[in-house]
């Protein structure tokens, strides 16, 4: 591979075109109200014969080298560029083929620097033939890992569990968030509410139940079938110090990253997964960026049960494992919790007034609706109101009692989620910076809240804790530094 010099694939060229075309119409029908029709339809003649000028000069003009010590990308056209990615600073090298990639036989080749400004975009994409890019990608991982893969080694390699479609259905629709699938169902309570009071009162079906039943696709069933879509086929497993995951049914991904790049692990369950004794691992990763700008952090193990999870735990990132001896918060931060509840039940129920007595207005005032039907609309907002405050203060409740807080001689935890939980364990040698806040209420009472910066994938991440005594956050801080001054700090670990 050293001294090789390579042009993408051309595919791209038409790729791009595309791309950029699309571009150009949304443009040109925003401009099509204050401008010459026939204008319009000239530059959407040319523009596409245009494109693919530029865009094939571009291609022409541009080589990509792989040297022994890094890659080089150069293009010589009007506005040069030369961009040198050094293997010893690359965080991962991934590989995705989407529907594109599939029609031209082609994959594309992602090589990932580390989390910074540039954290959601990989520093370069590069479209080979597949069987060019497996190679590059197989090579290049023998610099970084020490050790070379290939596809057909992939292909027999077992994952660490087995995961079912039946698994990523339920991984899909489960690991929504809970607030987001409460407001889904509110917005399609709404609208099957308005399809009821359009039959009782035979008049016809409002915009906003459609809207409704949209922002209940938009919020729920979207996001599921994303993830349904994006997690079929999972398979994860471990190959020396380096992770290895494969998913997606249309567009699919094949990432791979050293475990010295993981700076903290998520244990995550939503309340339904809870209900159904399942939770899923997810990784605080540098340099992990996909060309999809998706931003989410990448998944260790769909929903398992909870056995089959800690056990993926221990095999795959056993760095991230102790045995803990978690605090629960102290008796000042169930005050604190109780009057935060309140404050913010005063005010939901300030807000409130004025909708409420609208409705209640407007419902009077409606013909053909009587009886039970109109108690339900004049009190649905009361009641709704008095549930939601209801759920405010058993949340302060329940978080009270779940919140934990754990300092071990490597490792520390933070366990946070009245509803959807998570249980994150990070390497103190990770830790970016410590922020403490103690508010007027939570000083009287004694306690503190602290935050933990660290990078990921997305750039930087702050997992907050519950209320303990400032002493608590203060000890990770000094903990921090003794290793740095005493020399357990391990630079190997922060070598971006």
């Amino acid at each position: 591979m050293a001294g090789e010099k390579f042009r993408c694939h051309p595919s791209i060229i038409v790729e791009n075109s595309f791309n950029a075309f699309f571009s150009i119409v949304i443009l040109l029908i925003f401009l099509g109200a204050w401008t010459d029709n026939t204008a319009v339809l000239g530059v959407l003649a040319l523009s596409p014969v245009a494109l693919l000028l530029f865009y094939y000069r571009q291609w022409k003009r541009t080589t990509i080298q792989f040297n022994e010590t890094d890659v080089v990308i150069k293009r010589d056209t009007l506005f040069q560029m030369k961009k040198t990615l050094p293997y010893t600073k690359m965080a991962s090298v991934n590989m995705n083929r989407d529907i594109a990639n599939r029609v031209f036989g082609t994959a594309k080749v992602l090589i990932n620097i580390n989390s910074g400004a540039s954290a959601t975009t990989p520093e370069a994409v590069l479209t080979f033939k597949q069987d060019v890019a497996e190679r590059l990608r197989s090579e290049m991982s023998q610099r970084l890992y020490d050790h070379a893969i290939s596809q057909d080694e992939e292909e027999t390699i077992e994952s660490l569990a087995t995961f079912t479609p039946l698994d990523v259905i339920i991984h899909g629709i489960f690991s929504v968030p809970t607030y987001q699938t409460i407001l889904g169902s509110m917005f399609l309570a709404y609208s099957v509410f308005e399809l009821y009071l359009s039959m009782v009162t035979e008049a016809e079906l409002g915009a906003g139940a459609m809207i409704s039943l949209l922002m209940f696709v938009g919020l729920q069933i979207m996001p599921s079938v994303s993830l349904i879509f994006r997690y079929y086929h999972y398979k994860v497993y471990r190959r020396g110090d380096t992770v290895y995951l494969q998913h997606g049914l249309i567009r699919t991904y094949r990432t791979s990253f050293s475990v010295s790049r993981v700076n903290a692990v998520r244990v995550k369950s939503t309340l339904a997964a809870r209900l159904l004794g399942r939770s899923c691992i997810e990784a605080e990763v540098v340099g992990l960026a996909s060309e999809d700008d998706e931003s989410s952090s990448p998944v260790l193990c769909l929903l398992k049960d909870d056995a089959t999870q800690q056990r993926v735990l221990r095999e795959l990132v056993p760095e991230f494992v102790y045995e803990r001896d978690p605090h629960k918060q102290p008796e000042g931060a169930k005050r604190v919790l109780q009057i935060r509840a309140g404050l913010a039940s005063l005010v939901l129920a300030a807000v409130m007034c004025i909708p409420s007595l609208y409705v209640s207005r407007e419902a009077a005032a409606l013909s053909g609706i009587s009886g039970i039907p109109d108690a339900v609309v004049q009190s649905v907002l009361p009641v709704g109101t008095a549930l939601v405050i209801l759920a405010i203060f058993y949340a302060a409740h329940v978080t009270y009692r779940v919140v934990e807080f754990d300092a071990g001689e490597d490792l520390f935890t933070f366990v946070n989620g009245a509803v959807d939980r998570e249980t994150v364990v990070m390497n103190y040698d990770k830790v970016q910076m410590v922020w403490i806040a103690e508010g007027p209420v939570a000083r009287i009472f004694g306690v503190a809240r602290g935050s933990v910066y660290m990078l990921s994938s997305i750039g930087s991440s702050r997992i907050m804790s519950g209320y303990f005594p400032e002493s608590y956050f203060n000890r990770i801080n000094e903990i921090v530094m003794d290793r740095i001054t005493s020399g357990r700090y391990d630079y190997r670990l922060n070598s971006i």
